[in-house]
């Protein structure tokens, strides 16, 4: 008998980084336990703890995203689909696609659209074009979406492309543009006049966005005739800890018109 496979979406946070954070701690706290110096053994039961707190909170976090516990990927993924609440047909970009759960979803609620998704697979991110492709096929979407290798901060599109863009949490990782505001820029500059973006990213993080009102008002000077900005724990309820600055807490969506 076949079993058929089963798309893989991974969660956001890198494996390889809860892994590094576990090794440490543990080299840490055993040196707590070792016949040396007292001084030292304090020492490094100090340097511990941090290490064990981002341990925690990242498993924590892992646990949550994932979808065999919390699920809240998927339904911080849904409820961006929801905010794009369009007739379906169009052309559509997803902007940081990751291992393609966004835009597959985006292409099954609406099968008459075609989509890009668009990343900078590579380095020490743990998708890759390839999972991308393969889950699509899985899902029975792969007619519909094109995957690209691009940055965010150079987007290889014309002016005016797309009807719709979306984001979620991406743009507060692009390595090669230091002003985040320049790649929300970007984003806006292939969207049609009258299409709808919707983006999901730390927004109220101040040394990533700078001052909240003021990314509003440049997002307003650069054409953009409606738009809605609210917190992602406004839109939806979240568990206390996800709701830490170092997670979600600073998770705003910004959605509207250019």
């Amino acid at each position: 008998m076949n079993v058929k496979p089963k798309a893989k979406y991974q969660t956001w946070i890198r494996i390889y980084k809860l892994l590094l954070f576990l090794v440490i701690s543990v080299i840490l706290f055993l040196v707590t336990l070792l016949p040396v110096n007292l001084y030292i053994r304090f020492l490094s039961g100090i340097l511990a703890l941090p290490f064990i707190y981002i341990t925690f909170m990242l498993s924590y976090s892992i646990y949550q995203f994932s979808s065999f516990w919390g699920n809240y990927q998927s339904k911080i993924h849904d409820l961006i689909v929801d905010n794009v609440n369009e007739g379906g047909k169009g052309k559509i970009l997803d902007i940081g696609t990751g291992s393609g759960s966004l835009i597959i979803k985006l292409a099954k609620t609406f099968p008459e659209s075609i989509l890009t998704g668009i990343d900078y697979w590579g380095g020490n991110w743990e998708y890759s074009k390839a999972q991308c492709q393969q889950n699509a096929e899985i899902e029975g979407v792969s007619d519909q979406i094109v995957f690209l290798k691009a940055s965010a901060a150079e987007l290889p599109f014309n002016d005016n492309e797309f009807d719709i863009i979306v984001s979620c949490l991406t743009f507060h990782e692009v390595k090669d543009s230091e002003n985040k505001t320049e790649v929300i820029k970007e984003a806006l500059r292939v969207l049609k006049p009258g299409g709808k973006f919707v983006f999901l990213d730390l927004f109220m993080d101040k040394k990533i966005f700078g001052d909240e009102k003021e990314l509003l008002n440049v997002l307003r000077k650069l054409g953009v005739s409606e738009l809605n900005a609210d917190k992602l724990a406004n839109e939806m309820k979240l568990p206390k800890l996800l709701l830490h600055k170092k997670v979600l807490g600073n998770a705003m969506i910004l959605s509207g018109r250019k």
